[in-house]
């Protein structure tokens, strides 16, 4: 029966469909307090456990044993295309290596000198929990949850007994990689930026979080944390925006800000700079507030950014314009308007990160 595949149904987790052997039908298998009947005639003549309720067994055990498991710890990437020792690509599946974290790594051979190999888990390496589990919980974060929201999640639903400050060492680790990798990639901008600052709470004190933004790609450049609004303020947001551009700006958005025109004069010399827009008009810094609003509706559950260089600052430029899509663009990202397609599909955090790892490693 079970070797049939399909024989056994689950109606619901008291009762289940088994079909019968001579094909003819399906039987009731209930449980009724702790034990289980079944509505064949072997069971309603003798009252012991028949053929039917031994597959139910089966079937139950086997389903405890998939759901007890953490699928997602599975490492099977082999991440060469050729064998490293001779060079061909005739490559196949080994078995498997068992680790003592309960993970397990899928081998590989060489069908032309026998090599084997263990997969590489790119990205993740030497880390406890499974990549699975730590993207869930970086994405988790950056929309919003708290560390320790995040940590009963993955407790509760992938089986990753962590702890919040766990969660908050990866948002670092992974943070610092993403953003070595993606301030090495040059954006294609409309050159049209958009500057504003807003207060955050770091640590009990208020300072000021200047933001720009390319205005056609909603592509953000600058997230800088500085204590005052001075010139040297402003010229410093300007600078981070121009080294992740690589590129000035052709026009610069600006509030009526005092520190704004000097700043650019120093930093956007050739640009236009339009001062004094706001909300209304035909010239607006809507883009700009609206991220405002976006950024505030992550530090709000953090109740206080902890300090002026905040993993959380860096990653969630890189979560805006990276991974998170934006409806005014179509769907895309920013960085896919900006001309800058990383092909991430699926687990958009994993990819990344494994792009990120493979070009940390590569010989400069």
């Amino acid at each position: 029966m079970l070797s049939n595949g399909n024989e056994i149904k689950r109606v619901n987790e008291n009762v289940y469909r088994v079909k019968s052997q001579s094909g003819n039908g399906f039987y009731l298998v209930s449980k009724q307090g702790e034990d289980w009947a079944c509505e064949c005639p072997d069971f309603v003549h003798r009252q012991v456990a028949c053929k039917h309720i031994y597959a139910t067994y089966f079937s139950l055990n086997f389903r405890e044993h998939v759901t007890s498991k953490n699928l997602a710890l599975d490492i099977v990437s082999p991440d060469l295309e050729q064998c490293s020792v001779c060079g061909s690509s005739h490559i196949q599946k080994w078995g498997w290596r068992y680790r003592k974290d309960g993970n397990r790594v899928q081998r590989f051979k060489c069908l032309g000198c026998s090599h084997r190999w263990n997969a590489k888990n790119e990205g993740f390496e030497r880390m406890r929990s499974n990549p699975h589990a730590i993207t869930v919980a970086l994405d988790l974060y950056f929309k919003g949850v708290s560390l320790r929201k995040i940590a009963d999640h993955l407790k509760m639903f992938e089986r990753v007994n962590v702890s919040n400050v766990a969660v908050c060492k990866w948002v670092q680790k992974y943070v610092a990689l993403m953003k070595d990798y993606v301030d090495t990639l040059h954006p294609e901008l409309s050159r049209v930026f958009h500057a504003d600052e807003t207060k955050v709470n770091i640590r009990g004190q208020w300072v000021w979080l200047w933001h720009l933004m390319d205005g056609d790609t909603r592509f953000l450049l600058a997230n800088h944390v500085s204590q005052g609004r001075t010139v040297a303020d402003a010229r410093a947001a300007f600078k981070e925006a121009k080294a992740v551009a690589k590129t000035d700006a052709r026009v610069l958005l600006t509030d009526g800000l005092g520190s704004y025109g000097p700043a650019a004069e120093k930093e956007f010399p050739n640009a236009v700079h339009v001062s004094g827009i706001g909300i209304q008009g035909r010239v607006n810094n809507n883009r700009m507030e609206r991220y405002h609003g976006t950024f505030k509706e992550r530090s709000k559950t953090m109740r206080a950014i902890k300090k002026t260089d905040s993993a959380f600052i860096d990653g969630q430029r890189i979560y805006y314009d990276y991974l998170r899509p934006h409806t005014a663009l179509d769907g895309r990202t920013p960085a896919e308007a900006a001309g800058i397609n990383l092909d991430l599909r699926g687990n958009k955090w994993e990819a990344i990160i494994r792009k990120a790892s493979r070009t940390h490693h590569e010989p400069q």
